[in-house]
């Protein structure tokens, strides 16, 4: 069974500084082709940006984007796990919050980010080997 630990090895974090302006952060995020990146102040995590943020705090309310910093209009509710918390407990807490992704912290420092479909394909992988095992054990009689 394929861990968070796991899932995250090799993965790298992209984050963003606090003071960016909402341009700095969105133009960072197209260029590393992700949907959300954490905001830290020096080594500490205070908010996340991600797409939906830029839709409804920046476009839709007519804010310029060159002079808006990010921190302005971030989210700072976080979805955080532990890295040794199960999958499960992963996905239900992010259906709680009604998001799609949900920040990894080991020892109270920020290790990564994963998406509904990095634990989506966990759950699959454990289906395929289940069909697996069970195709072998009806057929090999």
């Amino acid at each position: 069974m394929e861990s968070v630990k796991e899932l995250l090895l090799g993965k790298e974090v992209y984050s963003v500084q606090s003071g960016l302006s909402v341009k700095e952060v969105a133009n960072y995020m197209a260029s590393k082709g992700v949907g959300l990146v954490p905001v830290m102040k020096d080594e500490n995590l205070i908010g996340v940006f991600s797409e939906r943020d830029l839709v409804k705090r920046v476009i839709a309310k007519d804010k310029d984007m060159i002079l808006t910093p990010v921190d302005n209009v971030m989210s700072k509710d976080l979805v955080i796990a532990k890295i040794d918390e199960p999958n499960e407990s992963l996905l239900a807490k992010m259906k709680e919050a009604k998001t799609r992704h949900i920040l990894i912290i080991d020892n109270e420092k920020l290790v990564g980010v994963l998406s509904i479909r990095d634990l989506l394909e966990i759950d699959l992988n454990q289906c395929k080997t289940t069909v697996e095992v069970l195709n072998n054990y009806i057929y090999s009689k």
